[in-house]
């Protein structure tokens, strides 16, 4: 089986990570599916940014069990059984505060409806997805599950805090 003969789903398609996955599948000569649960646009324009490859734009919520069943259903009859699966949707601490960057949110001032989107989304989102494809990869025996766990700008706040944590304890300077 070479790559083109593989299907991939990336959750989170339309921008930072999922895009950059995405487009690197799609290179890769996978038939890629995108998924988004607000915009509709970003996923297209990543479609459309995949020339000379197949990526498909659909809609759907990856934090409704239903909306990934069905979102599994609609790929398989586009492009074929589901090979790859990256869960990398996710709702961030944005929405827990826009400053959370800078100042640590107080997790008593957060507003559960805003609590249970993100957990639904973050936590629930990647079980439903992998439950929806889990039976199709172990029917034909083969099949991978990606888990993306943190997007690009808490990754460059993690590391800036583990270099500073570094220089604390060597007592070395940067240059």
């Amino acid at each position: 089986m070479t790559n083109h003969d593989k299907v991939a789903i990336v959750t989170g398609g339309g921008r930072g990570l999922g895009r950059a996955m995405a487009l690197g599948l799609a290179r890769a000569g996978f038939r890629v599916a995108i998924s988004a649960a607000r915009r509709r646009d970003e996923i297209e324009a990543v479609a459309r940014e995949a020339t000379g490859s197949q990526i498909e734009p659909i809609m759907a919520d990856v934090s409704s069990a239903t909306d990934c069943v069905t979102l599994v259903h609609e790929v398989e009859a586009r492009l074929g059984p589901v090979d790859v699966l990256v869960n990398n949707a996710g709702r961030g601490m944005r929405y827990i505060s826009e400053r959370f960057l800078t100042e640590p949110a107080r997790f008593w001032q957060t507003v559960p409806e805003t609590w249970r989107m993100v957990i639904d989304t973050n936590v629930s989102g990647p079980f439903y997805m992998a439950r929806a494809v889990a039976p199709g990869m172990i029917a034909r025996g083969w099949g991978r599950i990606i888990n993306i766990s943190m997007n690009h700008e808490t990754m460059r706040r993690v590391m800036g805090l583990v270099v500073l944590i570094w220089l604390l304890l060597t007592g070395q300077r940067l240059r």
